[in-house]
């Protein structure tokens, strides 16, 4: 059987699938929705809950004409009634669905309600025999030609045939962990019944991926360790010497990790997790100083362009003192210097080098690559972390994360990395101040800011938004009422992930040096420049992101001796928000993380906010439980059969191209 054995895909629908990647019918089965929004609870009138999307049955009682004004832009509006009272139906900017309607009948309807308006503001509609409304509907990525109804009823068709897939663990271990039978999972995942049933399926889907992730990348790493590199001389003093401060406690045991590691058989897979602040990049320095003494080449990669520069031009002149040859390369490096560095490289002229993707291009041969530092690696995917490591025989790897992640749920995302914690800042820093706010004390926090500004500070603002909405600041919106307010006294840019490379470089090049007074920018800067200069972090509508995205962005100021602060903004007035009052009050990001695991809940399905989706992403990848029951799996019960077997080997052929971590 082909796509075109199943109902309702033709040559032309067969195309556009080609075009989402679907191509078989496994390919159809395993396409899964990217979230999935929850119409299933039917809600009174009389019980409606504002600015949440929920799910009513109305009889309508009143249609008025369709109202049209500005440029394209209308207002439609409609009565409906059940038992318990009226309620408004209004529909901006859309003419059309009005015409599905007629008084006197009943519809189910789904939408936000406003509570000030007392109506339902642009629902969806649907005749009561439909359950496009009244149930938890899949929401897949499509693209045009093929409607998110049309992929569903594919699924459908789909399941009616008899097309299944081969389960790879036996009864006993399904049992066991609680793990659906792999076609259920996935006839769930694209049709579910209820929530629990969801979560089960999203939870067993996870759970095989892990797994199976997990044993091709042991079965890789076993490979890797029968080859290690020789390291003989172990000297640290030297690069101390240089330094005009004492390292902290933390950096101490990490560098102690590092150079245990080198001395081992064993290739270094290691992991630094640090809060922001905390020193990693020094202890990536120590660790490069040792790998160039024992004659070995390191790469030092960064996820922007900026972030490389920086880490070349804080270190070059400490490598210049102890005769160590440094260079950078990223993509606005001029050919002509470009031909010069691969000569260099390849030659073994240069022993350390500073980058971006850069580093990895097919055109770069390192004489002898030994180390390969990876800063934010969790910016960086599974093939490009892969393409820089396969330039070396087998070099040591040493990754830099900045994202608080808390002990035992670290050992067990990352059972096959070796992890140091670092959780000592260096004794200069000032903790940053910190204060939650309300939107209606906008005047005090940015005139605080201002007066920062006048006494030679800079400062970051950052929003959630690029483009205007009804109830969410946006970088444009801001930037033309600040503008407004400051008579253009001061110089304001705006940054987001929209504007182009050259572009986002220019801006983060002028606030580092100076010519910036105040960033307007979304969260493009949670992982950015080091300003020491800027001390006044301000976040608008922070309750619209997470816990550690918070910290991380915070983090963003605190970064010399000068002492700085943060104002978390809420667009709530007299409501507590517990998420804002908590981070407001901690600076520590391991405390924090744990109170972001605790608040999202293990395996919680909903996300941060109450708006009836349930995100099918990587929030399980936290789910301590799940990953610790799969290396119990792993190491207690699990025998591999040859159903097991084979979908591990097909796995570790593509492994070949990629690496986790």
């Amino acid at each position: 059987m082909n796509l075109l054995n199943i109902k309702g895909i033709g040559k032309k629908k067969e195309e556009i699938l080609n075009k989402m990647g679907i191509f078989s019918l496994l390919d159809l089965y395993k396409y899964l929705p990217k979230n999935y929004e929850d119409r299933s609870k039917k809600v009174d009138v009389i019980n409606a809950v504002p600015e949440i999307k929920q799910y009513f049955e109305l009889n309508i009682i009143e249609i008025s004409k369709t109202y049209f004004y500005g440029k394209n832009k209308s207002v439609s509006r409609a009565k409906a009634k059940d038992e318990t009272g009226v309620i408004n139906l209004i529909w901006y900017n859309d003419r059309f669905t009005l015409r599905k309607i007629v008084v006197n009948k009943t519809y189910k309807f789904f939408g936000k309600y406003d509570q000030e308006k007392n109506a339902l503001i642009n629902p969806l509609v649907d005749d009561l025999n439909d359950d496009n409304i009244g149930s938890i509907v899949p929401i897949y990525k499509t693209i045009k030609g093929i409607s998110n109804k049309e992929l569903s009823k594919f699924k459908d068709n789909l399941f009616a045939s008899d097309f299944n897939i081969e389960e790879y663990l036996d009864n006993d271990i399904l049992s066991k962990y609680r793990i659906q039978e792999i076609n259920i999972m996935y006839k769930n995942l694209h049709d579910p019944k209820d929530n629990l049933s969801l979560y089960d399926s999203i939870y067993s889907y996870y759970f095989r991926n892990i797994l199976v992730e997990k044993l091709v990348s042991k079965m890789y790493r076993d490979e890797l360790n029968k080859k290690s590199l020789s390291y003989k001389i172990y000297n640290v003093n030297k690069l101390k010497n240089y330094l005009d401060f004492d390292l902290t406690k933390s950096q101490e045991f990490a560098i102690k990790d590092i150079f245990d590691d080198m001395e081992s058989k064993n290739r270094m897979n290691r992991l630094v997790i640090g809060d922001v602040g905390s020193g990693k990049t020094l202890v990536a320095i120590f660790a490069a100083y040792q790998a160039i003494l024992n004659a070995y080449q390191v790469a030092f990669m960064a996820p922007t362009e900026i972030l490389a520069q920086q880490h070349y031009d804080k270190h070059k002149d400490l490598f210049n003192k102890i005769g160590i040859k440094s260079a950078i390369l990223t993509g606005s490096t001029s050919s002509k210097e470009k031909i010069i560095i691969y000569d260099k490289l390849i030659n073994g002229e240069i022993d350390i080098i500073f980058g971006t993707h850069a580093l990895y291009q097919d055109k770069i041969i390192y004489k002898n690559l030994g180390l390969v530092v990876v800063d934010e690696q969790q910016r960086f995917g599974v093939n490009q972390r892969k393409a820089i490591i396969d330039k070396g025989e087998s070099p040591e790897i040493l990754l830099l994360s900045a994202t608080p992640i808390p002990r035992t749920l670290a050992l067990a995302l990352y059972d096959d990395l070796s992890l140091s914690y670092m959780d000592t800042m260096p004794s200069n820093r000032l903790e940053i101040k910190s204060a939650y706010m309300t939107i209606y004390q906008e005047k005090k926090f940015i005139d605080f800011a201002y007066k920062q500004i006048l006494e030679g500070r800079q400062v970051y603002l950052v929003v959630s938004r690029v483009e205007d909405t009804d109830d969410l600041e946006s970088v444009h919106l801001m930037k033309k009422k600040l503008d407004k307010y400051f008579n253009k006294k001061i110089n304001i840019e705006c940054l987001y992930g929209e504007l182009d490379s050259e572009k986002k470089i220019d801006i983060q090049n002028r606030f580092a040096n100076g010519k910036i007074d105040m960033l307007i920018a979304t969260s493009i800067v949670e992982v950015g420049i080091d300003v020491p200069n800027a001390n006044t972090m301000i976040i608008y509508n922070a309750n619209q992101f997470g816990l550690s995205q918070l910290h991380q962005l915070r983090g963003r100021v605190g970064r010399s001796d000068i002492q700085s602060y943060c104002f978390f903004v809420s667009s709530e007035k007299i409501k507590i928000d517990e998420k804002l009052d908590f981070i407001s009050k901690n600076n520590d990001g391991f405390k924090i993380a744990n109170k972001d695991l605790e608040m999202r809940g293990r395996g919680d399905l909903y996300g941060k906010n109450q708006s009836g989706f349930i995100d099918l992403d990587n929030s399980f990848l936290y789910n301590e439980q799940l990953l610790s029951d799969v290396n119990k799996l792993i190491n207690r019960d699990l025998k591999i059969n040859s159903s097991l077997e084979k979908i591990i080997n097909e796995e570790l052929y593509k492994y070949k191209d990629i690496i986790m971590n």
